[in-house]
């Protein structure tokens, strides 16, 4: 596969990572170490939510960056297609996500709490709230 097609798809005027791009950060935080176990429960389900984010579900779509990033974690999170290492990886793929349109994630403790209640209770969590953190957390690149 070409380096253009694994690394992202553009649909609108975004930059979407592939499945096979969020599966090698998944591999990454594996290879980290810290006892994560590996494994893979649902590629598939991690097509869906790359597709939830793009061309969005029964006419409901993430529209700006900041929306997309949060539904990308939150989803990855709560459809916990790996065996282990789910936040880590959603955060990763946010942080690449981010990148890939031009911007800087910089987040702070705060990211920890809301991983964890996506894990627990995603349906709790009010993505109004998180957008505004995102926001603040996401920088353009000059």
């Amino acid at each position: 596969m070409d380096g253009e097609k694994k690394s992202k798809r553009v649909t609108d005027d975004f930059a979407y990572p592939s499945v096979e791009l969020v599966l090698d950060l998944h591999e990454q935080i594996v290879a980290e170490g810290d006892n994560t176990e590996p494994g893979i429960r649902s590629a598939d389900a991690i097509a869906s939510v790359l597709q939830y984010i793009s061309e969005g579900y029964f006419g409901e779509v993430p529209e700006t960056i900041h929306e997309k990033a949060i539904h990308l974690m939150r989803l990855l999170v709560a459809e916990h297609p790996f065996v282990d290492g789910n936040k880590r990886t959603a955060l990763r793929t946010v942080v690449v996500f981010y990148m890939m349109n031009g911007f800087t994630f910089d987040y702070g403790d705060e990211i920890r709490a809301l991983l964890h209640r996506f894990a627990t209770d995603e349906t709790t969590v009010d993505t109004d709230t998180a957008a505004i953190y995102f926001r603040a957390c996401a920088r353009r690149n000059r």
